[in-house]
């Protein structure tokens, strides 16, 4: 099978061999993909400055095995704003962060066109200098939506039983397979429903940090039961170790 110009994202690249990647893609149509990547390791491979993380590119390739091979890629340009920036900083680490999701929770061969323009409009703004204070709203909304597409879709509104309203005074604890089940008074990693709340939309960005702090860990709690072993390596940036005195 031949395929051609496709409109993808690289969210990691492995080395296969002194020479050769395999490439990890996100693409509109196919979904996520392995692409073999032959020579784009080479000093003067023309691919290496293509194949990076969050640059839209359009990519094609041939095969039916599970690793295709990559026959070309290029940026895509039609996708850069004139006054596009480069993502750095925290943003950066965000992005890594939502590429580790989509490897960790997308099967391959599945196609998710609506969380790949979810995706590509996320990257965008994180690279945005203007949204710097505003990254915890942006990841919130990206595992919404990824939980949505894979399957895990979660109600941030009703109790377990699908009915009943969460009351914002409330404590609760998530069950998998069930949802949010409320608790006589508050526990260990018990939840208020206020926050829970928030997290079925953009209004977590009204909560205190600490606030903002436990719909973050209670997020990342529901997405480890659904990547069970799976680890989020990108994690570990937004902790860095102390200095050794």
């Amino acid at each position: 099978m031949r395929v051609h110009q496709q409109k993808a994202y690289i969210l990691l690249n492995r080395p296969y061999s002194e020479t050769s990647w395999i490439v990890e893609i996100f693409s509109r149509e196919f979904g996520r993909l392995a692409l073999m990547a032959k020579g784009a390791r080479r000093l003067k491979s023309k691919q290496k400055g293509v194949l990076i993380p969050f640059q839209p590119t359009l990519l094609s390739w041939t095969g039916k095995g599970e690793i295709p091979t990559l026959t070309s890629a290029e940026i895509d340009i039609s996708e850069f704003d004139l006054g596009s920036q480069e993502i750095r900083g925290d943003g950066l680490v965000c992005g890594f962060y939502c590429n580790e999701l989509l490897v960790n929770l997308l099967h391959r061969h599945d196609p998710h066109a609506q969380l790949y323009d979810n995706y590509h409009s996320t990257i965008m703004q994180l690279a945005s200098p203007a949204n710097a204070s505003n990254l915890t709203v942006l990841l919130r909304g990206f595992e919404r939506q990824v939980m949505k597409e894979t399957g895990y879709e979660i109600d941030f509104l009703y109790e377990a039983d699908g009915k009943t309203a969460l009351l914002d005074d409330a404590h609760y604890c998530f069950q998998p397979g069930q949802g949010f089940v409320r608790l006589a008074g508050q526990q260990y990693n018990s939840v208020l429903g206020a926050i829970i709340k928030s997290l079925a939309s953009d209004a977590i960005f009204a909560l205190s940090s600490e606030q903002q702090s436990q719909g973050k860990r209670l997020m990342r709690d529901i997405l480890g039961q659904s990547m069970g072993r799976k680890q989020i390596i990108s994690r570990a940036l937004f902790y860095p170790k102390p200095r050794s005195s």
